[in-house]
């Protein structure tokens, strides 16, 4: 929660333990899964036929089945090994996003442009070690594809980690241990020969002596955009800085993650925006980078449009779909760590309640086909200047910061939903606001409103900081500690940032 001049001041109550938390989408899993048949095989995610280990996939049905789907990428087996899960892809090479949820109940791993072979459609698999109770898989979405693979875990699990391998595999392990070891056609390392960065500072090249497997991502510690290699070695040794005045890359780095992993992180000059990534032949990849607008060529506070009214009528749980772009957003969950924020009735906390709800707007966003960067993922003390410098740095399209409201002295009678805005932010928090109203029409709307706060100061693209009720209400306190409302909330505040979206295009 933001009182209307300033954050609440940290408190050092003792910490309380995590909500219960159910990501929205866990419902459609749970109740998908139900439904499955049970044939699995015990060690195999696949039908209950043993078929021949040099029968598992055939390049002819592997390609039909990915003509099939449309996808760029089939998973076709997961494989259970004694230190960890083998997920078996054929196409592309698979992109992945490992997730834990809040509560340390289960870790989910995202696959997008990823379909599922046919024999492997929604099904569940008794696990029973590592502390993982159950594998469950399925096709979360068919337009665009995008499989997830969910652990079900108990109170003695471990962190999870995962990476690709390069030849089609994706492994995931306990963290602390060896990765699983590979039944069929693993292979040996490539080493990264070099890095360079072009004479006007646009574009980095890296070059290697064989097939270059990778994905990237945003590394919230340096706030470099990162490129992770797998299967590799770095023989390339030191580091690449600033060519001139007018580049769009500060630095570039190079650093052996692990024995099988490189990371090659790229610093951003202030507004510079990441471009495409292009692969040169299999043994080179380049990211192209630009000058972003100037502050001159910004929103101007004085010319905005008037807030919008609420969409014409359409269901309160559906979510508008949004053309593919390169949309780039940063949530920003409120508080955190020794900062819990407001505290409510029964001991509610702020922290835990909108780190709940952002990761849920976040997952439902990237499923959308939106690029989401959060500012903290777990419960870590975060000022505020970091927050608006990563917003920045990554040149988002978009800021929303989600908080719980508060209130002085024993009034639980005062609650509702508010949004605040700065000054390009406003219509964004008027499709938002408009949002959680149809979704909560009993809960009071408090509109509307400008503020002075540092994160939507000090951010460069439209920004806006949401009060999802007040922890100190007697009505709102129940919405916010009840992990289904919890999640209706979430949906409601992303379709709102989707409908911002789409009738913007």
């Amino acid at each position: 929660m933001i009182s209307p001049t300033h954050y609440l001041p940290m408190s050092q109550l003792a910490r309380k333990s995590h909500l219960p938390h159910r990501n929205l989408w866990l419902g459609l899993l749970g109740a998908l899964l139900l439904s499955s048949p049970a044939h699995a095989h015990p060690h195999s995610l696949s039908d209950g036929f043993d078929r021949p280990e040099q029968d598992y996939s055939t390049a002819e049905s592997g390609d039909r089945a990915i003509a099939a789907t449309g996808a760029a990428t089939l998973l076709e087996d997961i494989e259970i090994k004694d230190e960890g899960f083998i997920l078996h892809t054929r196409g592309q090479q698979a992109q992945f996003d490992l997730k834990p949820s809040s509560d340390r109940s289960w870790v989910s791993i995202d696959l997008p442009g990823v379909s599922l072979s046919p024999e492997l459609a929604r099904r569940t698999l008794s696990v029973e070690r590592w502390g993982v109770e159950r594998l469950q898989v399925i096709q979360l979405s068919s337009t665009p594809p995008m499989t997830r693979v969910t652990l079900s875990l108990d109170d003695s699990a471990p962190n999870w980690q995962a990476r690709s391998n390069g030849s089609g595999q994706v492994l995931v392990w306990p963290e602390g241990s060896a990765p699983p070891g590979l039944a069929r056609g693993q292979s040996g390392l490539i080493r990264i020969e070099g890095v360079e960065l072009s004479e006007d500072g646009s574009r980095v090249t890296i070059k290697a002596d064989g097939p270059i497997a990778y994905t990237s991502n945003w590394d919230r510690h340096t706030s470099a955009y990162m490129l992770t290699i797998y299967s590799a070695e770095l023989a390339w040794q030191g580091s690449l800085t600033r060519p001139n005045s007018d580049s769009p890359v500060l630095w570039v780095r190079g650093s052996q993650e692990d024995p099988e992993t490189v990371a090659i992180r790229i610093l951003p000059a202030a507004g510079a925006q990441i471009g495409n990534i292009t692969q040169n032949g299999d043994r080179e990849i380049s990211l192209q980078l630009s000058r972003g607008p100037t502050p001159s060529n910004l929103p101007n506070a004085n010319n905005r449009p008037p807030i919008p009214t609420a969409p014409p009528a359409e269901k309160p749980s559906s979510v508008p779909q949004v053309p593919q772009t390169r949309l780039a957003i940063v949530i920003d969950p409120g508080h955190g760590g020794r900062d819990p924020g407001a505290v409510g009735i029964g001991g509610l906390q702020e922290k835990d309640v909108v780190l709940d709800i952002s990761e849920q707007v976040a997952q439902i966003l990237e499923q959308n086909g939106v690029t989401v960067v959060m500012t903290r993922q777990d419960d870590r003390t975060l000022d505020l200047a970091p927050r608006t410098q990563l917003a920045n740095r990554v040149n988002a399209d978009l800021f929303v910061s989600i908080h719980a409201n508060a209130v002085a002295g024993k009034r639980p009678e005062v609650n509702g939903l508010e949004t605040f805005y700065y000054s390009s932010g406003r219509e964004l928090a008027g499709y938002i606001q408009n949002s959680m109203i149809q979704s909560f029409s009993t809960m009071p709307n408090r509109g509307v409103k400008q503020a002075r706060f540092y994160v939507l100061r000090h951010t460069r693209m439209p920004a806006v900081l949401v009060e999802t009720g007040f922890v100190t209400g007697r009505d709102d306190s129940r919405i916010l500690a009840d992990a289904a409302q919890r999640s209706r909330m979430a949906e409601a505040i992303a379709r709102g940032i989707l409908n911002y979206v789409r009738d913007r295009r």
